[in-house]
């Protein structure tokens, strides 16, 4: 009979004992939970106070601003080409001979006529020399032949014979004539000797090659426009090239000719862009070319360094009243380091251009030129950063996001360190 009233009593037992457990928890719990409000409200839950009384105004983040000004700006079409010199010749000889004078050397600038090697001409005079005995002897031949063709004292058969030698004589001795004068070279055109292919004393035969002279004022730049860019295209059309060697420095050019057909097998144009030296440039440099295709004068512009990278749009921090202020901005054109805005900014505004990294609508905001930097803190204006969660992109955001990010002028290193510094990067990289 025992063993069932223990049976019965066990359950009235454990929840007695359930009943005066939760009590203790209850009791304990709302002691807790007042501390755990307390705690989140000093860490973040409410602004930072300056002192355990009363309270002050949240640290303000330091920023850098720059003026949203009215300018002219360019949209470009970017390729690249290799400078070629517009007149580029081997100098050959004309006529067999050793060489006996070398005037010109490889980097020497010459003139238009101005002598570079001379060939031994003893045997070219000496032919010359021939050939006009032969042309006096046929001339008094000549002169004779017509006072007996006016006396009808030689048949009209031999007057014609004493011409023809005397015009045969004539031309052999002014051929002669211009061979020695083949043994003084000269350049065609004012340029550069780029290469010299002979040496003193060298025998040299008919075509073979003495220098290599080249034009480098103006040179051209031939590149091949796909033929959707056709309509954009016209003669004088300007452009600005660009050289590793000369980074610091931007060359005029203009569009000298377009080419008539489009190749089809790669369906592009090839046009040809003309572009002063300044005495820098030289043949076969690679340069980065800027067709520029449209202007807009007095359009909106901002540095590019104002755009935001942390939310998926184009975004900007607009500074006002002591605070930043999101705008979301349309784009336009592109030029260096200036982007132009359509919407979304108006002139005389100041746009964020370094720290809004740390900011979001509304964040306190101190700029930099107005005194020292304030200290930035972990709180309330960090705490509301509004990143964009990269883990809970869909495949397309995401490269939507990176596309934003290359067009900013990041690297692709910049945009993995980026992804690495993302909150939510643990996430990111299961993806």
């Amino acid at each position: 009979m025992s063993v069932p009233l223990l049976r019965r009593g066990l359950p009235a037992l454990a929840l007695g004992g359930a009943l005066v457990m939760a009590g203790c928890a209850g009791a304990g719990s709302g002691e807790s939970g007042a501390s755990d409000r307390a705690g989140r409200a000093g860490r973040g839950g409410g602004p930072l106070r300056s002192g355990g009384e009363g309270s002050g105004p949240s640290t303000a983040v330091p920023v850098e601003v720059a003026r949203v000004e009215r300018r002219t700006i360019s949209a470009y079409l970017e390729t690249n080409g290799t400078l070629e010199a517009e007149n580029e010749v081997d100098l050959v000889a004309r006529v067999a001979a050793p060489v006996v004078q070398l005037l010109a050397e490889e980097g020497l600038a010459v003139r238009r006529g101005q002598t570079l090697v001379r060939l031994d001409e003893a045997e070219l005079r000496a032919q010359m020399e021939m050939a006009r005995v032969a042309l006096n002897e046929a001339t008094l031949a000549y002169e004779r032949a017509k006072k007996l063709i006016d006396q009808s004292l030689i048949s009209s058969e031999q007057f014609e014979q004493a011409q023809a030698a005397w015009e045969s004589a004539a031309a052999q001795h002014q051929a002669d004539k211009i061979r020695l004068g083949y043994a003084t070279v000269t350049a065609p055109f004012d340029g550069l000797i780029v290469a010299r292919y002979v040496d003193l004393a060298q025998q040299v035969s008919v075509n073979t090659p003495l220098f290599r002279l080249s034009d480098f004022d103006p040179l051209l730049c031939p590149i091949q426009v796909p033929e959707r860019e056709l309509p954009k295209l016209s003669v004088g059309q300007p452009a600005r090239i660009e050289l590793e060697g000369w980074s610091d420095h931007e060359f005029a050019a203009s569009v000298l000719r377009i080419g008539p057909v489009v190749d089809a097998a790669t369906g592009t144009v090839k046009v040809t862009l003309e572009i002063r030296s300044e005495g820098k440039l030289r043949p076969g440099m690679f340069a980065r070319v800027y067709l520029e295709t449209a202007t807009r004068p007095a359009a909106l512009v901002i540095p590019k360094a104002a755009l935001s990278l942390d939310s998926v749009g184009d975004t900007v921090y607009v500074a006002a009243d002591g605070v930043a202020s999101r705008r979301e901005v349309t784009l336009g054109f592109r030029q260096g380091d200036f982007v132009e805005i359509t919407e979304g900014v108006s002139a005389d505004e100041s746009v964020v251009v370094v720290g809004h990294d740390g900011l979001s609508d509304g964040t306190p905001i101190q700029l930099l030129s107005a005194g020292p930097p304030a200290p930035r803190v972990e709180g309330a204006a960090s705490a509301a950063r509004a990143r964009p969660d990269l883990s809970k992109m869909t495949p397309e955001e995401l490269e939507r996001a990176k596309t934003l990010m290359r067009a900013r002028g990041m690297t692709e290193e910049q945009i993995e360190a980026r992804i690495r510094r993302d909150p939510s990067r643990a996430e990111f990289g299961s993806r």
